[in-house]
Parts: structure tokens; C-alpha cells; sequence
């Protein structure tokens, strides 16, 4: 149930420019920041901070994204591929449910929101890529 391909100049929520800060978060731990990117017509999201993160393409549809990318510790070894699918959530997108009998990662949303791109001193945010260790 993959999301439809976005034209590049249409925008599905605000803040979806190369470079903009948005909140990521894994289950129910504190959200972080995360930079998405520009390439051409193709967009990157990387979770920059913390123990666990994840970071791939992402390519966003009608009501919805695909993350297809990695799940990965910076200081450990928790690294599995990912290929999610995201449903839009108020101002955001949350990973839908996995099937029953799939092996799945943990809970992930992210979303936009000016005042937290503002917070994090926008998108030139330490120039983190979310590799750092």
C-alpha cells in the first residue's frame, strides 16, 4: 500500500523544503530533531539526535509517505533496513500498523512544526547529518 509519487513542486504539509527541521520520534521517547532534504525531485529524512535513529528516502503520496532506509544505534548494533509506510496524522505522519506475523520496527512519526524548526535554530542545525556518533 504504497503512497503515490509527489510532483516535487507540490507540498503535502508545510516545511517541506530542502533542509527544513522537523520532530521525529520513536515510540514514546522524547522527539528529536530531524532534517529533511532535497536532492533533485528526491527527499531524505534523518533523525539527527539520540541512541536510536533512522534515516532513508522518503517519498510522499496522497495521505500519506514511504521511508524505505535504515533503523540504526550510532553507538551500537540495533542496525535493520526499513521500508515503512506512514499515514498522515494531524500535522504529521505516524508509521502504520506492521502486519501481525511481520517482524516490525518501533513506532515512528514525524512532522513539521515552524516553532520547533525556530527552536532548533533552523536548518542549518549544527550541520548534524545523524551519522555522528
Amino acid at each position: 500500500n504504497q503512497p503515490g509519487p509527489l510532483v516535487a513542486d507540490d507540498a503535502p504539509a508545510d516545511g517541506l523544503r530542502d533542509g527544513a527541521l522537523w520532530t521525529c520520534q520513536i515510540d514514546d521517547y522524547d522527539p528529536q530533531p530531524c532534517r529533511l532534504a532535497r536532492d533533485g525531485r528526491s527527499w531524505s529524512l534523518a533523525k539527527l539526535l539520540g541512541s536510536q535513529r533512522f534515516r532513508g528516502a522518503v517519498v510522499f503520496g496522497d495521505g500519506g509517505a514511504r521511508l524505505t532506509g535504515e533503523f540504526f544505534c550510532p553507538w551500537g548494533d540495533c542496525t535493520m533496513p526499513l521500508d515503512v509506510a506512514f499515514e498522515r496524522e494531524g500535522d504529521g505522519y505516524v508509521s502504520a500498523p506492521a502486519e501481525p506475523s511481520a517482524v516490525a520496527p518501533p513506532t515512528l512519526r514525524f512532522r513539521y512544526d515552524a516553532a520547533d524548526d525556530a527552536a532548533f535554530g533552523g536548518a542549518g542545525y549544527g550541520r548534524l547529518t545523524g551519522t555522528e556518533r
